[in-house]
């Protein structure tokens, strides 16, 4: 019996092209029961040759696991971070004999939801997510997910009692700052990543990532522990979109005593000092310095390279892996909350003042 032309080969089909029941070609093609290796082989051959391919998902609620895991993650190709974090998970996740199916929530908790649906839909044995900002997980509780094990990475959301893993992004930012205070940096910029704000602002928004507060409460501790009076910081919050960084970085820039150093909170912010200070024909490591949070190629291989926060981003994704995957073994296992550390990695962009005085532009 041959599977009628235009449709996809069944198993029914395989049980006629191997001359056995359909009870014993589902044996022999789910690895159970008692099936002769001859027989077996016989009916993989059928298989092969009348194209079958069987219905994964069927097969996932027949034997409680579907060998994938879903991984809601943000998108965006400018953040190395997040580049750098799916290739993890994914070349770990197949070490562990994982596949990865990944959806991208674009920093919109609805989307976030509906991606964690979709991939409890396709019955994925557990969850890897970067929580989108919110007020409300209710969507990541134990109830929603239906017993499906979560590990969450990089941010921690409200009220939900998860495994985590994240970095310290705390003492690798006041490090940084008190790095820069050491080479006689006084007067301090901070742009800072925010959602929720249009264009850009000097007022704190709230509410903020984990991740972001993270990194804000280091910068403000080393400026302390550097002794920089609050006069001589300037805090702008900005949109993450280039026409609002940008304008942010030119705001910096066009004040009566502008910063002799900017931080950002991520690369997106850190590209858009590059290219306003480009435009004004600015030296960075001269003119201006720069540091920003999270290493990159191209913060190496630019000149002149950037003084970074380098998180272990690629051990951030194994752990993560590794985690789920035990969990999807034992799931009553207890939440774990994973902080790795950060480094501060020094390179030209910013200047020794105490060597070079800094020179007003006009």
């Amino acid at each position: 019996m041959a599977a009628t032309r235009g449709s996809a080969p069944t198993i029914v089909d395989v049980a006629a092209a191997a001359g056995v029941s359909l009870a014993t070609a589902s044996r022999a093609l789910s690895n159970y029961g008692r099936v002769s290796a001859v027989t077996a082989e016989r009916v993989r051959r059928a298989a092969i040759e009348i194209g079958y391919r069987p219905n994964e998902l069927a097969r996932a609620m027949r034997v409680g696991s579907s060998g994938t895991i879903g991984l809601v993650i943000i998108a965006d190709f400018t953040n190395a971070f997040f580049d750098r974090a799916t290739k993890s998970i994914v070349d770990a996740a197949k070490s562990h004999g994982y596949q990865v199916l990944i959806s991208n929530s674009d920093e919109d908790i609805e989307v976030e939801r509906l991606a964690v649906q979709t991939l409890l839909d396709k019955q994925v044995d557990g969850l890897i997510v970067v929580p989108s900002l919110a007020r409300a997980h209710d969507h990541l509780l134990p109830p929603a997910l239906g017993g499906k094990p979560l590990v969450v990475i990089d941010r921690i959301p409200d009220g939900v009692a998860v495994t985590s893993v994240t970095t310290d992004d705390r003492s690798g930012t006041e490090q940084a700052v008190r790095n820069a205070a050491s080479l006689g940096h006084e007067r301090l910029g901070f742009l800072v990543s925010a959602f929720g704000v249009h264009g850009h602002t000097l007022e704190r928004p709230e509410p903020m990532l984990s991740s972001v507060t993270e990194r804000v409460e280091g910068f403000t501790s080393g400026a302390r522990a550097a002794g920089i009076a609050k006069r001589n910081q300037l805090w702008v919050y900005s949109e993450d979109e280039p026409r609002a960084s940008e304008a942010a970085v030119s705001y910096m820039l066009d004040r009566p005593k502008p910063p002799t150093v900017i931080f950002t909170s991520n690369n997106d912010m850190a590209l858009a000092v590059l290219k306003v200070a480009g435009n004004r024909r600015l030296v960075i490591g001269r003119d201006i310095s720069l540091v920003t949070v999270d290493d990159s190629q191209w913060a190496a291989a630019i000149v002149p390279g950037i003084t970074v926060v380098a998180r272990p981003v690629e051990q951030l994704g194994e752990l993560a892996v590794s985690r789920l995957v035990s969990r999807i073994s034992n799931p009553d296992q207890p939440d774990e909350t994973i902080v790795l550390p950060t480094e501060v990695i020094a390179r030209e962009s910013v200047a020794n003042l105490k060597v070079l005085p800094y020179r007003e532009v006009d």
